[in-house]
């Protein structure tokens, strides 16, 4: 088992190296030195996340609602880089985890 958790560390390094993780951190920084615009995305996320958890009513039309009042904020440079960076971060991991879990099996 130490050896497992010793490779970890060296995969969590090799993450921290990464063009992807470097650019996400990159375009975090830039977003949260604008507070408005880091807000904004913020209250974006927030309503985003009720509407999607909402069991009834018009998602679809709410949704297409939120996007067009976040329209420009959305098309902002600074937000759709650190998206962008935040997206391709997220799909990195998920495909790691799931090369990590591949052939593993768990009664649980």
């Amino acid at each position: 088992m130490k050896d497992v958790i010793e490779q970890s560390k060296q995969l969590n390094t090799r993450i921290k190296q990464s063009a992807e993780y470097r650019k996400y951190l990159d375009t975090k920084r830039v977003l949260y030195d604008n507070k408005e615009l880091y807000n904004q995305l913020r209250d974006f996320r927030n309503r985003n996340n009720a509407i999607q958890a909402k069991q009834s009513g018009d998602i679809f039309d709410e949704m297409n609602a939120l996007l067009r009042e976040y329209d420009e904020l959305l098309h902002n440079s600074i937000v759709s880089d650190f998206m962008n960076a935040e997206q391709r971060i997220c799909k990195m991991m998920q495909q790691m985890y799931g090369e990590l879990a591949e052939g593993l099996e768990f009664d649980y």
